[in-house]
């Protein structure tokens, strides 16, 4: 079977913003020369297939696609899943970031993410929340009982803070749109509770970060009065309180010229969905959420917002109490 090259590029070609270089784009992608590049668009030097099936997994081509086949059930998925170790989730961090900056050559990038909890990206890595999140994620849903260790006594790598820090930056000049519902900042609390009473962390842990989501959580409600983050980068940002669908930490990507879905189906793992058909759908299932959501951030009723963010706040103090009432017993 032979390589559809001009098919391949003309495609591609299609999927790219105009201000992209094309010979520029295909150079760095193949990481050849731009003599090299040229060539091959213009078939003066024959694509390879290895090269083929590079463009083809980058730009999320399928072979049915490019060779016109009858593909009534095909759906091009790709499967990212990363181990449980420290090493995994900094690749994954930097896959995470890699990915979303391939969507800076389109204009008025658009991310829209159904948060089941406080999204990470909100968090500062120098919070003891943050560490929380992680030590959660390392101790709890994949270590056995017998590995697991006190809050107190788990270390981070520095590594992982700074790719963790990368990521945040970038995913920061997007526009953000974020869907919470009520059991977002409920999840979160129950996480601190349920370390809490079973003793891996200890009461003082416990009330500080009880107070590192109270501190989050009045950041985000500036941001939504503002509809962009207090960062330099100062990308857009709106929140929108969903009374009616439960929300599964899936994100959208959205530009005028790509969309791309990322489904999770564990901690660090998800799929990868740049298919159109399923995009579209998902894009006008999107619309219709949001349409039936309550708007928080931005020029909406300001009584609302306050309403809003208030509930939360009552909700972290019942939590204070609860943990600064609690003595634990102990019979020796």
């Amino acid at each position: 079977m032979k390589l559809k090259g001009s098919v391949l590029f003309s495609k591609i070609k299609k999927s790219l913003p105009k201000n992209v270089l094309f010979v520029e784009e295909i150079s760095d992608v193949l990481d050849i020369s731009s003599d090299a590049a040229y060539r091959r668009i213009k078939g003066k030097t024959l694509l390879t297939f290895e090269e083929g099936i590079e463009l083809a997994k980058f730009y999320n081509i399928s072979l049915n696609e490019l060779y016109e086949l009858k593909s009534d059930n095909f759906l091009m998925v790709r499967n990212n899943s990363y181990e449980s170790t420290v090493n995994s989730l900094v690749q994954f961090y930097k896959d995470f970031s890699s990915y979303t900056k391939t969507f800076f050559k389109y204009k008025d990038v658009t991310v829209i993410y159904s948060a089941k909890d406080i999204p990470l990206y909100h968090f500062s890595t120098d919070s003891l929340y943050w560490k929380f999140r992680i030590y959660v994620l390392f101790n709890f849903l994949y270590k056995d009982d017998k590995d697991r260790v006190s809050f107190k006594d788990f270390k981070l790598k520095t590594s992982l803070v700074e790719v963790v820090d990368e990521f945040k930056s970038n995913f920061k000049k997007t526009n953000i749109i974020d869907l919470w519902e009520d059991t977002t900042i409920n999840s979160s609390l129950y996480q601190v509770f349920y370390f809490f009473k079973t003793k891996l962390i200890q009461k003082e842990e416990a009330i500080q970060l009880c107070e590192d989501i109270l501190n989050v959580v009045n950041e985000i409600e500036k941001s939504t009065a503002n509809s962009y983050f207090n960062t330099e980068n100062k990308g857009g940002f709106e929140l929108y309180y969903s009374k009616l669908l439960n929300l599964n930490h899936t994100i959208f990507y959205k530009t005028k010229g790509r969309k791309a879905l990322l489904v999770p189906y564990g901690s660090l793992s998800h799929m990868k969905i740049e298919d159109e058909t399923v995009c579209n759908d998902v894009d006008l299932f999107l619309k219709r959420q949001l349409k039936f959501s309550e708007k928080i951030s931005g020029d909406t009723n300001e009584v609302n917002r306050k309403l809003f963010f208030t509930s939360m706040y009552e909700k972290i103090k019942e939590l204070k109490v609860e943990i600064k009432s609690r003595t634990m017993m102990s019979f020796k």
